[in-house]
């Protein structure tokens, strides 16, 4: 049986908005996306909290101009803010910051907020991810227990409150690969 692309899934987070999009791009653009991705320069430069600045994680920050240099790149972000916009149709969202996380088995990552208020749209970039591979991102409940989890699927999109407890999850000693994600971090109002 087929699944009817692209499909929309609201899964709330004690009554903030988590939106799952699967199917938005297609195979060919998922992989192209990858494959430019893989070649950009990541330094270990970024941490969730201040609290746990000791521990660095994988980060490519892109600016405005890497979007504007090719029609590709361009035309995705321009999907992405567009969906985020959409589903977000109550807030005045602006694009603050884009940058690719890479996750790899052995890596740490901590429970963080991106911005309250704000929004999320994170996009997982492997063409590929088996189950058993892991690297779900967490999101929490305000009392600090896990609510939901959400697997990297290839080409999937997750819009979400900046305000809610997450982490980004790192990939299984079978894995590997490195679990790519993009955000887009919006400023609302």
């Amino acid at each position: 049986m087929s699944i009817p692309f692209p499909r929309l899934e609201a899964r709330p987070v004690c009554g903030r908005p988590l939106f799952v999009v699967d199917g938005l791009f297609k195979a060919d653009l998922v992989q192209a996306l990858h494959t430019i991705l893989t070649k950009q320069s990541f330094s270990l430069s970024d941490y969730d909290t201040e609290a746990t600045s000791r521990i660095r994680h994988w980060k490519s920050e892109f600016p405005p101009a890497f979007f504007a240099a090719n029609p590709l790149l361009q035309h995705w972000r321009d999907v992405v803010v567009a969906k985020s916009r959409e589903l977000f149709a109550g807030s005045d969202l602006t694009l603050d910051r884009v940058h690719a996380n890479a996750h790899l088995f052995g890596d740490h990552q901590h429970a963080h907020i991106d911005a309250d208020p704000g929004v999320t749209a994170l996009y997982f970039a492997n063409p590929d991810w088996d189950d058993d591979w892991q690297g779900e991102t967490i999101f929490y409940a305000a009392n600090g227990e896990p609510w939901q989890a959400l697997a990297p699927r290839p080409g999937r999109l997750a819009v979400f409150d900046g305000g809610i407890v997450h982490r980004g999850g790192v990939p299984s000693r079978s894995c590997f690969a490195a679990r790519l994600s993009v955000a887009f971090k919006f400023f609302s109002s």
